[in-house]
């Protein structure tokens, strides 16, 4: 009896504790969030809904119903939106942020000023993941306040190490493609053994990236989807082709410049060349441009189609690419969408635009806005179906739209707000009055 009694006593105190626990984290709980009397264009491509309220509670959408049809909660923090739009955070799906900035201070004010700018999710396709791994913690716990990061390890034949000085700089210390990030793959590679140390590096996906031909893309893709990884590709991976890459299941591919490759007669074995296809002379509704449309929109596979990053290179170095690289690039995207094809928005630099000192520059908004209004303005998309490519489309890019990338009960609580109608002028997506990250909301001063 005496034994049953000292044990009974601490089970007691332990039920008292655990009380005094659940009163003390019930009593510092956030007030639940109402954005009331919004127009919400909630990012899977349906029409607007006005005069509506969200209920956002422990970062968490919990609910969506017409503004005045339920009494607000009593303890509830209400920001009247009348007159204002939301949408889901923005999400880029392809930067490479390694080396954009010098230290973790400035990391900090620079992915501030991609979140400030409505950019509440990025997917990196490839840099040093020893950078990117400590980023994407404190980023995705909102240790600081920044877009949530997800990255990749990157894959490729050995001669691409050997030429590729980015390459070379994101692996610091390490033989050129032993990394667990940076790897080189040949006949001899232990592809198991890979893909776990790059699923060790924290990556969420495998990028398949240059100088690999057909049967290493079908085995990296097979072994990456069975431990669980995503696959990132380049449309081109030369001397493999886009059809290659789909057939072997890849789940994006980025670049639509380099569809362009799907109908030549060759493709070299060196990735070099990337961006000199002939646009002059493959249209982009050739028979098999035509039929690897088709065959993405079957399985799903996403087009990453960067199409900012093209224009402007085209612009201010167009010795380095094809001529005609730009619009070849505008027509097979909207030839992509007209077919259904799935096509996110992302820039492929930074995030940012480079200031006069060619640094990102913090005042700027993010070039996701800009990569958005060209989907419309060249590419046939109306302003809902962009907004859509840079949220919900998104958030499949990084295998996330379980829990992002749309306006939704049971989804993260991500939003920015914005004071006039994007659904007239994609344009307005730039006119932001704040933005909600897990539900916290970051007011925009500038």
């Amino acid at each position: 009896m005496i034994e049953i009694r000292s044990m009974q006593r601490p089970m007691k105190g332990q039920k008292l504790l655990a009380l005094i626990l659940i009163a003390i984290a019930t009593s510092a709980r956030a007030a639940p969030l109402l954005l009331t009397h919004a127009t919400v264009i909630d990012g899977t491509g349906a029409p607007a809904l006005t005069n509506t309220t969200i209920v956002i509670d422990g970062g968490t959408i919990r609910a969506i119903y017409p503004s005045s049809s339920r009494p607000e909660p009593k303890d509830a923090h209400v920001e009247d939106l009348e007159g204002r739009y939301l949408i889901p955070g923005l999400i880029d799906a392809h930067v490479h942020i390694t080396d954009v900035e010098p230290d973790i201070a400035h990391y900090k004010s620079f992915l501030k000023a991609l979140l400030l700018g409505g950019v509440t999710g990025i997917r990196d396709m490839a840099g040093d993941d020893r950078l990117l791994g400590y980023l994407a913690q404190q980023s995705n716990s909102d240790a600081f306040a920044a877009p949530d990061l997800f990255y990749a390890a990157l894959m490729a034949g050995p001669s691409f190490f050997a030429e590729d000085k980015r390459a070379q700089a994101s692996a610091a210390d390490a033989p050129p493609g032993s990394a667990s990030w940076m790897r080189a793959i040949d006949a001899h590679t232990n592809l198991p053994l890979a893909i776990a140390e790059a699923k060790g590096a924290g990556a969420t996906a495998i990028k398949i990236y240059a100088n690999l031909p057909a049967n290493f893309v079908q085995a990296i893709t097979a072994e990456a989807h069975r431990q669980g990884l995503r696959v990132w590709t380049h449309a081109t991976i030369f001397p493999a082709r886009p059809s290659d890459a789909v057939a072997a299941g890849a789940d994006t591919i980025s670049h639509s410049a380099y569809l362009v490759w799907e109908a030549a007669s060759q493709v070299p074995d060196d990735y070099a060349v990337r961006a000199l296809g002939d646009f002059a002379h493959i249209r982009p509704d050739a028979p098999r441009i035509v039929a690897l449309l088709d065959a993405m929109h079957r399985r799903r596979t996403i087009l990453d189609a960067t199409l900012n990053v093209f224009r402007d290179e085209a612009e201010q170095h167009p010795e380095k690419v094809g001529a005609g690289i730009a619009p070849w690039s505008y027509t097979v995207t909207k030839l992509a969408h007209e077919h259904g094809v799935l096509i996110d928005a992302g820039t492929d630099g930074s995030g940012l635009p480079d200031g006069a000192d060619g640094n990102p520059d913090l005042d700027a908004l993010p070039e996701v806005h800009a990569e958005m209004a060209l989907l419309v303005e060249h590419c046939g998309f109306t302003p809902i179906e962009a907004i859509r490519a840079a949220t919900q489309i998104g958030a499949m890019a990084m295998g996330q739209d379980a829990t992002r990338g749309a306006i939704a009960p049971g989804m993260r609580a991500d939003l920015v707000a914005l004071t006039a109608d994007p659904t007239i002028d994609i344009h307005n997506t730039t006119k932001i009055a704040f933005v909600v990250k897990n539900g916290t909301m970051y007011q925009r001063s500038r």
